[in-house]
């Protein structure tokens, strides 16, 4: 009897082990598998299997010192000598799929609007948004649903009065009522700075109409994040920004768009 409870609590202690570690094993294999679908993931090392996260943070980049961006590395440790990945903006939105060494790897987007993966110290990442935030427009009193499943990218050719480019949607929204729109100029080809601050202008495109949809402030630098509710549903393929200052086409920017805000068909 002794013989066969000692077996039996054997039998447990097997099955509870064998459960933790394919739990692990399944996070695991989670955050590799949505490592693997970045850009360059080849060019990082990959997190210890005790590493990564069951349950996925969301995280924003925090201003960094004298600069618009923070430096992401390609291994769980600072100033390894090693090249880095593309930086993280201001603002940016990181998701954190393992930790380890005070380190976070993190899915992030570069300026480019394209998926990286890398590390950075944890510390760098906040929980809220950092930068000014605004409204544009008037909610719509209809209800909505939110579209997240698109991406952006930079057009190939500037527009209208501008010679900066815009953002062109992965596909047709139909039926939009807004959207969120990040934007955080990162270079500028001058040091006179009241040449280039100062309220932007928004467009969508539908076709190969331009509506300009709304305006909000930019007084100084850093990341800016603007709800913009449209004056009615429409059909938008891309969104743009014109810069009402005196110097509009010298200095780089970031700028995406997310949360599409849709008309239930």
């Amino acid at each position: 009897m002794k013989k066969i409870i000692s077996t039996f609590l054997g039998f447990v202690l097997l099955m509870s082990i064998s459960g933790a570690a394919f739990a692990e094993s399944d996070a695991a294999r989670r955050g590799i598998d949505a490592i693997m679908n970045t850009r360059y993931p080849d060019l990082i090392v990959l997190p210890e299997e005790e590493s990564y996260l069951e349950e996925w943070t969301t995280g924003y980049a925090r201003k960094a010192f004298k600069a618009p961006c923070l430096r992401v590395e390609r291994i769980s440790k600072l100033k390894t000598g090693r090249g880095i990945m593309p930086y993280i903006y201001e603002g940016v939105e990181a998701t954190v799929v393992a930790e380890e060494n005070d380190m976070s790897c993190m899915l992030y987007r570069g300026s480019d609007n394209q998926l990286y993966a890398g590390w950075i110290q944890s510390i760098r990442l906040l929980d809220e948004f950092p930068g000014e935030q605004y409204n544009v427009g008037n909610p719509p009193t209809e209800e909505y649903a939110l579209r997240d499943d698109l991406t952006v990218s930079w057009s190939k050719c500037s527009w209208l009065t501008t010679q900066q480019n815009y953002s062109v949607l992965s596909e047709k929204v139909s039926n939009c009522l807004g959207f969120t729109l990040e934007y955080q100029i990162i270079d500028a080809r001058t040091s006179d700075w009241d040449s280039i601050l100062g309220p932007r202008k928004i467009y969508v495109k539908s076709g190969d109409i331009w509506t300009e949809v709304g305006e909000f402030e930019y007084p100084d630098f850093g990341a800016v994040k603007i709800q913009v509710w449209l004056p009615e549903a429409m059909d938008i393929d891309a969104v743009g920004t014109i810069a009402q200052c005196r110097q509009p086409d010298i200095f780089y920017f970031r700028q995406t768009a997310t949360d599409f805000a849709v008309r239930p068909e």
